[in-house]
């Protein structure tokens, strides 16, 4: 990045965020966010070759997401009978308050 983190965006981005910054830090955070921003220019600048692929992950992950099927529901009867107390259609408890 060509012109350092001034004050007034430090304190900007501190609002954005939610964090409450002490005044006395505001410049050490000023400093160190411009060597981020300078760091991430310098990974921009990085050619990689066409035959490159993208990295995701350590390990590969698989879509764990089953198609749709439908299944006969468990009976309300067979449900509620594992209840301590129930009215026939719904569970039962004290009311609270």
């Amino acid at each position: 990045m060509s012109e350092p983190i001034d004050r007034k965006t430090v304190e900007s981005v501190a609002r954005l965020a939610r964090i409450d910054l002490p005044e006395d830090q505001i410049d050490d955070t000023a400093s160190k966010l411009g060597d981020v921003l300078t760091y991430i220019g310098q990974l921009e600048q990085v050619e990689l070759p066409d035959d490159v692929e993208p990295f995701f992950g350590a390990i590969e992950s698989v879509n764990a997401i089953r198609p749709d099927q439908l299944t006969d529901s468990v009976d309300r009867e067979q449900i509620l009978s594992n209840a301590p107390d129930a009215d026939g259609e719904f569970y039962q408890v004290p009311p609270v308050l």
